[in-house]
């Protein structure tokens, strides 16, 4: 982690794909109560990391501001 992230007052957003509306039917959107991604949230915390923020409970990518990066090919 230090090697990767040496500033430990990064910002950092995470989420998982299960966060995403309008998904691929490979990834299914989990209920929004169990979405949250408690324990990267707790490995980054241990880590000594402490600007960290869970993306909304679903979000559509399409739609957002952020620019997501992806290894999926397009279809």
């Amino acid at each position: 982690m230090q090697k990767t992230l040496p500033d430990k007052n990064v910002r950092i957003l995470i989420y998982c794909n299960n966060n995403f509306k309008n998904s691929p039917a490979a990834f299914p959107s989990k209920a929004i109560v169990a979405s949250l991604n408690i324990s990267t949230y707790i490995s980054l915390y241990s880590y000594g990391y402490r600007n960290v923020y869970e993306l909304a409970p679903l979000i559509d990518p399409k739609e957002s501001k952020l620019t997501f990066e992806s290894t999926a090919k397009a279809r």
